[in-house]
């Protein structure tokens, strides 16, 4: 674990703070991640559902494709 100092919005900590029900900042900040990497899984999951590689909607056409 490395640590880093920098600048965070209060408003949106505290915001993010209130949704995750935590208490300090490093277990806003470990939860607001997890977070993030579990939206990833559920978005991996269904794109895989509908026969699209996540990958490929770094490419605008493609991403069009999947959602349209």
């Amino acid at each position: 674990m490395t640590k880093r100092l920098i600048d965070v919005d209060d408003e949106k900590l505290d915001a993010v703070r209130q949704l995750l029900r935590t208490r300090t900042l490093k277990a806003t900040v470990d939860a607001a991640l997890d977070e993030v990497l579990a939206l990833d899984r559920r978005r991996r999951a269904l794109l895989a559902e509908r026969g699209v590689d996540a990958e490929a909607l770094a490419d605008p056409a493609k991403r069009q494709a999947a959602w349209g």
